[in-house]
This record gives structure tokens, C-alpha cells and sequence, in this order.
């Protein structure tokens, strides 16, 4: 209820856990613990969310399958403007009519973590270099990996090597 609110800046903590997560269903963030800072700004007719996130989030490492912690910290702007139903949307903007006089900002959470958690989302190495993988899950994939030097060459595609493209 920030119409409670007088305009300055105010400061809140927000403990994301499993329960958090669970509410969505999300396969790329199945859980976490996640501490957001929000730090408000209130202005007449603006609000501007200054967001740090920091802690852990759940991911599925895409070498092994198997679930481990993804380390976070990131920061992320959020701003709030009054006025008519209907303008443009931004991603950092989020447009409320004058009447209103909550925000929730769940999905704002989840989008954020979501969208800031790497493509490529591997184990992390220990502190003496020694990878964190399933070793099992490993020793499968290499015992199944194809190798070029073991396959067969396609008969289809030997006559393509003799063509020779001529310039002109």
C-alpha cells in the first residue's frame, strides 16, 4: 500500500524461498533463496524502485541433469508512473491508474531472476578446479558420445566432393 506512504525514500527486504517459487510454475527457476533490497523512491506522481537481488537460485545443470544452486547479484530499476490505462508498455515502466494503491511485485521477482540466470547454466567449479558434476551422468554421456573417427561416411555424399565450383 504505498498511497500510505509519504514521498522520501524507503527501504524493504524481501526473502524469496521455495515457497516463493512454488506459487509459479516455472521450470527455468524451480526454487531458490533469494534476498531482494528494495529501496522506494515517492514522488507525486512516480515511484522508482531501485532492486539489488542476491543469494541462490535452483537450476538444472545442462551437462549433468542434475539440480544445484546458481549463485545471483544483480541489480535491476523499476519505475511506476501514473496516468490512463493503456500506454505504452516498457519493460522497466509499469503504468497505474491514479486510483490505484497497491503494487504487487511477484511476477516483477520471478521474471527478474529468471531473466538474469545465464544461458549456459553448468556446475561451477570447486576451489581446487575439480569439476561438480554427476561424474556418473558424465561417464554415460562419454561412453554414448559418437565419435567422428567411429562413424561411417555417408556413400551419398561422396560425389559432392568431386564437384569443383568454377569461377567465371
Amino acid at each position: 500500500m504505498f498511497k500510505s506512504l509519504i514521498p522520501g525514500v524507503h527501504n524493504f527486504n524481501f526473502y524469496l524461498n521455495n515457497r516463493f517459487f512454488e506459487h509459479f510454475e516455472n521450470p527455468d527457476c524451480p526454487g531458490g533463496a533469494v534476498t531482494v533490497s528494495v529501496k522506494l523512491d515517492k514522488k507525486d506522481h512516480l515511484l522508482s524502485f531501485h532492486l539489488n537481488f542476491s543469494g541462490t537460485a535452483r537450476a538444472v545443470c545442462d551437462r549433468c541433469l542434475e539440480e544445484f544452486d546458481l549463485p545471483l547479484d544483480f541489480n535491476s530499476n523499476l519505475y511506476v508512473k501514473f496516468g490512463e490505462e493503456g500506454q505504452e508498455k516498457d519493460a522497466e515502466v509499469i503504468y497505474l491508474e491514479q486510483n490505484e494503491h497497491t503494487l504487487n511485485l511477484a511476477d516483477y521477482f520471478l521474471e527478474s531472476i529468471c531473466l538474469n540466470l545465464p544461458i549456459r547454466r553448468i556446475h561451477q567449479k570447486d576451489s581446487n578446479g575439480n569439476e561438480l558434476c554427476n561424474e556418473i551422468m558424465i561417464e554415460k554421456i562419454n561412453e554414448l558420445r559418437v565419435r567422428e573417427k567411429d562413424k561411417e561416411p555417408d556413400p551419398r555424399w561422396d560425389s559432392l566432393k568431386n564437384i569443383i565450383i568454377r569461377k567465371n
